[in-house]
């Protein structure tokens, strides 16, 4: 049954245009904005021997930080675009186990934005490597060539692969939750963007709570490779476990209610 529903899901997944669309845009808008950051990023430099100032796997990475919304738009349209045109019916009709469909989804969503995740986090670093290096961001200057084959660099790149995937599980749970579009998607951009804005307005000691529980910025730690003075509070397999918290429990409430509630 499990396996009826995975094959169910991804032929349901990758026939739907917007699904196209979504994956286009998580691309486009990581590549585009990595690359734009990069190459208007500059230094002076100082010496092979000087600690590099600039984290320059995370700043190739920084487009990451658009395209996440389409991830996270992509997984609550994969369930509340079946309650919208009541396909969810016939869904739960082929399959009545109501939990394997979500948990089928949910799999089939998460799979396919951490291979698409994971392609075009490798390719805005390697645009964003060559750009900085033309920018003065080289060995000469203080900044050691950044590879796939350094531990640190390989965590960054795969690490905001699963970001992106545990993101769209995540509104997959809220989409499950809310079953319609733009509650759904209201609600995802409003926890994932609003604790940002608002840590501006906040004192000091809640704004610092607030950054290290906040979605965003924990699942954005895990592009970090240098210590500094502006780095995110939390280290980054810490910040991928309150990812993983965040849909664990979205997902829970959902496997919950969806057992509970009329299709």
């Amino acid at each position: 049954m499990a396996l009826v529903a995975g094959r169910a899901e991804w032929v349901k997944l990758r026939t739907v245009r917007s699904t196209t669309w979504s994956l286009l845009a998580l691309v486009g808008l990581s590549v585009l904005f990595s690359a734009l950051a990069c190459w208007e990023s500059h230094t002076e430099g100082g010496s092979p021997g000087r600690p590099p100032d600039s984290d320059i796997v995370l700043q190739s990475l920084s487009g990451i930080w658009f395209g996440q919304i389409a991830a996270a738009v992509l997984g609550v349209l994969a369930i509340t675009s079946e309650y919208s045109t009541r396909l969810i019916r016939a869904t739960l009709a082929a399959v009545p186990r109501r939990r394997t469909v979500l948990a089928a989804k949910t799999a089939v969503v998460g799979v396919a934005v951490v291979l698409v995740g994971l392609a075009t986090s490798v390719t805005c670093f390697l645009i964003g490597q060559e750009l900085l290096s033309g920018n003065g961001f080289t060995h000469e200057n203080g900044y050691p060539a950044a590879s796939l084959a350094d531990g640190a660099t390989l965590r960054a790149v795969a690490g905001s692969a699963l970001y992106l995937g545990l993101l769209a599980m995540f509104s997959v749970g809220v989409g499950a939750v809310v079953r319609h579009t733009a509650g759904a998607i209201t609600s995802v951009l409003a926890l994932l963007l609003g604790p940002v804005i608002a840590i501006s307005f906040l004192p000091e000691g809640v704004a610092h709570l607030v950054e290290k529980t906040a979605l965003l910025a924990a699942g954005l730690a895990i592009q970090q490779t240098i210590k500094s003075p502006d780095a995110l509070p939390l280290g980054p397999w810490t910040g991928l476990g309150v990812v993983t918290a965040y849909a664990a429990v979205a997902l829970l409430g959902a496997f919950w209610l969806i057992a509970r509630r009329d299709a």
